[in-house]
């Protein structure tokens, strides 16, 4: 049988201390000086194992903070149809809103024709989407301005746009989605907190009520080091 290499038995130490939450998540690692000396191994070979697991991405180096232990992804199950709201509630998440803009604007061709819209004009809602008060995503929403009253509209500060528009009957029954990586735009960097080129997710939806009319356009754009999607298969 092969020996498992000494770093890659400390690798899986330190990962079992994670996993069991003996180190919490956004909770600082040891320095290598004190791990090596828990361990009883040299500092390079602690170097390796923390250079794996941030490979794997369960701990991250920050400037100011040292190694901290990384925060579980938050992951969307693709197939069922949820809000933001709904999304970060289900995982236990407290969600919030900080509203960037909200206009009425003509949008562009593309946009119209995917709202199947002639010359009407459209609400433009552009917000940052936390958990636990920590940025996840920027969102962009375009709603044919019919759909909304301005009042309805104002009220979405900190509220959930698919819970607004049940109210008014035209829930999203469902929708259409693709999904592309990419790297963070500086603006996107500076909303979401975090430096950049760093990976994002760019999602584009465009959502349709019981009736089959479309309701809603968004482009959404996710922190790559906070947030995965599941595709359910079946043969």
């Amino acid at each position: 049988m092969a020996r498992i290499k000494l770093h890659e038995q400390v690798r899986r130490r330190i990962e079992r201390l994670i996993a069991d939450q003996a180190i919490k998540p956004g909770a600082q690692i040891p320095a290598e000086t004190d791990l090596a000396g828990e361990f009883n191994v040299s500092r390079t070979t602690i170097r390796n194992a923390l250079n794996v697991l941030e490979q794997e991405g369960k701990i991250e180096r920050t400037r100011g903070r040292g190694t901290v232990v990384r925060q579980p992804r938050l992951g969307q199950l693709l197939g069922r149809l949820l809000s933001f709201t709904e999304e970060m509630k289900l995982r236990g998440l407290t969600p919030s809103n900080r509203l960037i803009e909200m206009t009425q604007t003509v949008p562009s061709t593309p946009i119209r024709t995917l709202l199947r819209l002639d010359s009407e004009s459209v609400w433009r809602i552009r917000r940052v989407r936390c958990a636990n008060g920590e940025p996840i995503a920027i969102e962009t929403c375009y709603i044919p301005w019919s759909a909304l009253n301005e009042q309805d509209a104002e009220n979405l500060g900190n509220g959930s746009l698919y819970e607004l528009l049940g109210r008014l009957g035209r829930a999203p029954d469902r929708s259409e989605q693709s999904a592309q990586a990419a790297s963070a735009t500086p603006e996107e960097a500076a909303l979401l907190n975090i430096e950049s080129n760093r990976p994002v997710l760019r999602f584009e939806r465009l959502s349709f009520d019981a009736n089959g009319e479309p309701i809603e356009f968004v482009t959404s754009t996710y922190r790559g080091d906070k947030y995965s999607f599941h595709v359910l298969l079946k043969r």
